[in-house]
C-alpha cells in the first residue's frame, strides 16, 4: 500500500461498554462482534490500542489512526494524555444506556481541560440496532451536539 498524504489521529472516549471496540472493528475491519470483552481486558496498553483505516478524500490518500480507550473511570487520566496529540476526539454513547449520555458532558469536560476547544469533537450516538431498548431520544442527543 501506498504512503497515505495525510495522518489524523482521532481518539474515542465514552463510558465503559457504549460500544467503542464494536464500533472501530465494524468501521476498520467491516466484522462485527458480538459480546466483547472490555477494552482493559483485551489491550495490554493500559486499556488503549488503535486501528489504522485509510480512506479516500478528494483524490488523496487519508489514514485515520483510531485511538480506543478503555471507558473504566480508572483510566481516565491516561486517556487525557491522549487529547494532547489528538487530532480530533469522538465522544460515544450508548443510546440505550441514558447513563452513558448523562456522562459524555464529563467526557467534553475531560476534552476541554486537555487541549481546551482546539480540537474538532464528534457526538457520536451508538447502538442505533437496538431501537426498541432506547432510553435517550434522538432530540436530546441532537440538542447535546448543538
Amino acid at each position: 500500500p501506498s504512503t497515505p498524504d495525510r495522518l489524523f489521529k482521532i481518539v474515542l472516549v465514552g463510558n465503559s461498554s457504549v460500544g467503542k471496540t464494536s464500533f472501530l472493528r465494524r468501521f476498520c475491519e467491516g466484522r462485527f462482534s458480538p459480546g466483547m470483552a472490555a477494552t482493559v481486558a483485551l489491550f495490554h496498553l493500559a486499556g488503549i490500542d488503535y486501528r489504522v483505516k485509510t480512506v479516500n478524500v478528494d483524490d488523496s490518500q487519508v489514514a485515520l489512526q483510531l485511538w480506543d480507550t478503555a471507558g473504566q473511570e480508572r483510566y481516565r487520566c491516561i486517556t487525557q494524555q491522549f487529547f494532547r496529540k489528538a487530532d480530533g476526539v469522538i465522544v460515544m454513547y450508548d443510546l440505550t444506556a441514558k447513563e452513558s449520555f448523562l456522562s459524555v458532558r464529563q467526557w467534553l469536560s475531560s476534552v476541554e481541560e486537555s487541549v481546551g476547544d482546539h480540537i474538532p469533537v464528534l457526538l457520536l450516538g451508538n447502538k442505533i440496532d437496538n431501537e426498541k431498548e432506547r432510553e435517550v431520544p434522538r432530540g436530546l442527543g441532537e440538542q447535546l451536539a448543538k
